[in-house]
């Protein structure tokens, strides 16, 4: 029988905390792996013998694969149970960092071509299984959330996703001089832990409601503008973090442990800055997605700008700071958006169809920023200039949802 585990939450959601925040742990977890690996696999790579480049497929390629799953697991959510899928999805995501962990710190002597294989293969199992997570819990989100609150709900889903990006960007500054294995242990330890949490507090299956067709049915035509948004987003938002550690130590010659550290710091203040942007739009409880979007990317734009002017650490956290608060207002908005257009029954499918977006601008990203920085070291953060112009324009032809949240 299809199932929905949270018919109860919308009447007395004060009771049922720990079931929300047993949704969300198996996110934070693998956005926090996600976090640390985008800035601190590269100079981990480059002491395993890989190249540059190597270390971008393997970035990237992971987060592709992630696209091809994302959408089964949406449609998943729909008919069997969320918390026999996070069961299955979360110990997976633990284990990719736990592999990572074991190459890394050399415990097994292998060739340079066999490490980048296992790191390889560790990142398609924490892809894979990861793609589950934000579907499961966007469709509980919108279980739990009025219309005229989706935004302010979906706003706190994205600084669930943040706070594990925050989480990995802090951990890579903490352990960057000791290297990526301490890391990479934490966050399977991480993930361990959210199991626990999963099996303690996220509640049993039971029957869900009839729908009409409409309720469940996919809305492409209307909500392909923010799907589109969600691509080329965050294709921009990953075309350069994975550059940052080389462009330290390339312009500025710090050593590889020096130069991760320093990128943990840029990272974490800009994540920082995301989480407080999408804590005001919990407590603001804002209704138009649109304007957040253009207001949202028109910060981007003016915080790469600085980045590529930037010539010390000091300015890189000040551009990433502008860059990050404007980030904070573009996820819940597309969120809050398509999940508004969708049906009752559609919001485990439209999260992981825009979950495979959102993995393929990831999987785009690091390839693209690592190939355009063998050009010009300038060259990513040009790119993600026009990309962000091309997030601008979108806007004008996307669904106004301010009637549906009404």
């Amino acid at each position: 029988m299809a199932t929905t585990e949270y018919p109860a939450l919308e009447r007395t959601p004060p009771r049922f905390k720990p079931e929300l925040a047993a949704a969300l742990s198996g996110v934070i977890v693998y956005t926090c792996a996600n976090g640390f690996m985008t800035g601190g696999l590269g100079v981990a790579g480059r002491q395993l013998g890989l190249g540059d480049i190597e270390v971008g497929l393997i970035l990237g390629l992971g987060a592709f694969v992630g696209v091809i799953a994302a959408p089964g697991w949406g449609y998943a959510s729909e008919l069997w149970s969320r918390r026999k899928l996070m069961l299955l999805a979360v110990p997976m995501v633990a284990l990719g960092p736990a592999i990572m962990a074991v190459v890394t710190g050399q415990f097994v002597m292998v060739s340079a071509a066999v490490a980048g294989i296992i790191l390889g293969a560790a990142r398609l199992i924490q892809a894979v299984f990861g793609a589950a997570l934000i579907p499961v819990a966007q469709g509980c989100v919108a279980d739990i959330t009025q219309p005229s609150q989706r935004v302010r709900g979906m706003g706190g889903l994205s600084a669930a996703i943040s706070f594990g990006t925050l989480s990995g960007s802090a951990l890579l500054w903490l352990t960057g001089r000791l290297g990526a294995t301490l890391g990479f242990a934490t966050i399977s330890a991480l993930g361990i832990l959210a199991c626990l949490i999963v099996m303690a507090y996220l509640p049993r299956s039971r029957p869900r409601p009839a729908l009409p067709r409409e309720e469940t049915t996919l809305p492409l035509a209307d909500i392909w503008p923010y799907l589109m948004i969600t691509l080329v987003g965050f294709t921009c938002y990953t075309t350069v973090p994975p550059i940052f550690a080389l462009r330290l130590m390339d312009h500025f010659g710090m050593d590889g442990g020096t130069a991760t550290a320093q990128t943990g710091l840029v990272l974490t203040v800009g994540v920082v800055a995301v989480c407080l942007a999408q804590v005001l739009i919990i407590l603001w409880n804002f209704k138009n997605p649109r304007l957040m979007l253009r207001t949202g990317s028109v910060g981007i734009f003016v915080g790469l700008a600085m980045l590529l002017l930037a010539r010390d650490i000091l300015a890189m956290c000040v551009s990433m700071i502008v860059i990050g608060f404007a980030v904070g207002f573009l996820a819940p908005a597309i969120l809050g958006a398509i999940s508004l257009i969708g049906g009752r029954g559609a919001q485990g499918k439209i999260g992981g169809i825009n979950m495979a977006a959102r993995g393929l601008g990831s999987a785009i990203g690091p390839v693209l920023g690592t190939t355009l920085y063998q050009a010009n070291h300038d060259a990513p953060i040009w790119g993600s200039l026009a990309l962000v112009m091309g997030v601008f324009l979108l806007t004008f032809i996307s669904r106004d949802t301010r009637a549906a949240a009404s």
